[in-house]
């Protein structure tokens, strides 16, 4: 069994005095505070002024050197507010944490990251709901926070083009939006539901 390390949460090898927190990018009424004794990155506004956590760090390394590759953006943390998830795919494409995790609001295409409302590239309405293509040629049914992945052609993983929110679809629906998202059939191999022979 493998070593469990405990990520640190405040200075115990040194008596200095921590750095005090401070700002690190704003946009849109947050501020991104780095918490330099805490290892966390914190967006707080005026309306959350004890701040959502959105990043990690190990406290004990150097700064100027993005804490040596610690730094660690969570971007699933903030959808349910699109101006503080806005700011944070700003504060990330700016020279934030090179490594993040997403949430479904944020595509990455062209090596940035995009809120899902600015990637749309065409929308249908087929059967009473709204659908969206966005910019890396997945489709989602738009709703109001976040997308919902349907299909997504390109995705890396097989078993991640197919999603189970398309499956769950009345049969009649999945085939219209089969027949909008790929009119002439040639994503069919990539997006059937058996697995690559």
């Amino acid at each position: 069994m493998g070593e469990v390390v405990r990520f640190p949460t405040r200075r115990r090898d040194t008596d200095e005095m921590p750095s005090p927190a401070a700002a690190v990018f704003e946009e849109r009424g947050w501020r991104i505070l780095e918490l330099p004794a805490a290892g966390k990155f914190l967006a707080a506004s005026d309306y959350c002024r004890r701040g959502i956590e959105i990043g990690r760090f190990d406290p004990h390394v150097d700064r100027a050197k993005f804490h040596s590759g610690t730094e660690i953006a969570m971007l699933s943390r903030c959808g349910r507010d699109e101006r503080l998830a806005r700011c944070a795919i700003a504060w990330v494409n700016s020279g934030g944490p090179r490594t993040v995790i997403l949430a479904p609001f944020v595509i990455a295409a062209g090596n940035r990251f995009h809120f899902w409302r600015d990637a749309i590239i065409e929308v249908a309405a087929i059967g009473g709901e709204r659908l969206v293509r966005l910019i890396d040629g997945s489709i989602a049914i738009a709703r109001p926070h976040e997308p919902v992945t349907l299909l997504d052609p390109f995705a890396p993983i097989h078993e991640n083009r197919r999603r189970a929110a398309f499956d769950r679809l009345a049969p009649e629906l999945r085939e219209a939006v089969l027949r909008w998202a790929d009119p002439g059939g040639q994503f069919s191999k990539l997006i059937d539901a058996k697995s690559p022979g």
